[in-house]
């Protein structure tokens, strides 16, 4: 997929946002591999962050009819989350009302403004919710704890009826892994990470005991995975990053009581 091709796909992204959520809509903001320029085809989603005016029953099931339209266009997962005008920039208790994405969009929006898509009307962001360094950890940590009990309730739940179903699954597990290893790097140094590489580097300075091997081979099976379909090889990569997980977790958990 060229730079052409995903132009056109945030293009009808804000066309179909803009058509379905009307005067409701109050900003997109774009996120993910996409605002990094790190995308990968076949492995990489199209992640926006919506703001709506009012957040509601009805808003919430426009977003998914659109959300199904834009994927049926673009043959592309498209990642989205919703907030609320009040959340996008006068957040309560945000390490508790902003999920984890959400916050990190919000950081780098702030430091790459060029990734607010569309906006109803001039945005300040120095308005933005930016936590400090206390926050930062405090969050990273809990959002550490979210990820581990999530993979195992997807583990625990679901079926896999075919091997593109399991695919979606190790998917999200691989997807796992390197968010828990950046959210780690994010507790011990006090700052907001983004780019995986650079963080797997750093992982390997802050945590020099842990052994990464399950990391770097990932990123490996990332780049050759459309061609990924062998159940028995799917089924290896998934036992060995859900064994990441575990231990990665529970070294994190363990290094952050000293």
């Amino acid at each position: 997929m060229n730079g052409l091709e995903l132009k056109k796909i945030k293009e009808k992204a804000i066309e179909e946002l803009k058509r379905g959520l009307k005067k409701n809509l109050f900003a997109i903001v774009l996120t993910g591999s996409v605002s990094q320029n790190t995308h990968i085809v076949g492995w990489s989603d199209i992640d926006l962050l919506v703001i709506v005016k009012h957040l509601n029953f009805n808003v919430k099931r426009t977003i998914a009819r659109i959300i199904m339209d834009l994927e049926n266009y673009s043959n592309v997962h498209h990642g989205i989350n919703v907030i609320s005008e009040k959340e996008f920039l006068y957040p309560i208790i945000p390490q508790t009302s902003l999920e984890g994405k959400t916050l990190q969009t919000l950081v780098g929006l702030k430091n790459y403004p060029n990734r607010l898509l569309y906006s109803k009307r001039s945005v300040d962001l120095n308005k933005i919710y930016y936590p400090n360094k206390n926050g930062i950890k405090s969050y990273s940590l809990s959002n550490i704890g979210m990820f581990l009990l999530r993979n195992r309730q997807v583990l625990i739940k679901a079926r896999e009826d075919s091997v593109e179903d399991f695919k979606n699954l190790l998917k999200k597990e691989i997807r796992a892994s390197l968010t828990i290893t950046k959210l780690a790097v994010q507790y011990f140094t006090g700052t907001f990470q983004e780019e995986h590489r650079e963080i797997l580097y750093k992982a390997k300075l802050l945590f020099p005991d842990f052994n990464f091997s399950v990391l770097e081979k990932n990123f490996k099976i990332i780049h050759k995975w459309k061609n990924l379909k062998n159940k028995r090889e799917l089924t290896k990569i998934f036992c060995r990053t859900d064994n990441y997980i575990e231990n990665f977790t529970h070294y994190v958990f363990e290094k952050s009581k000293k």
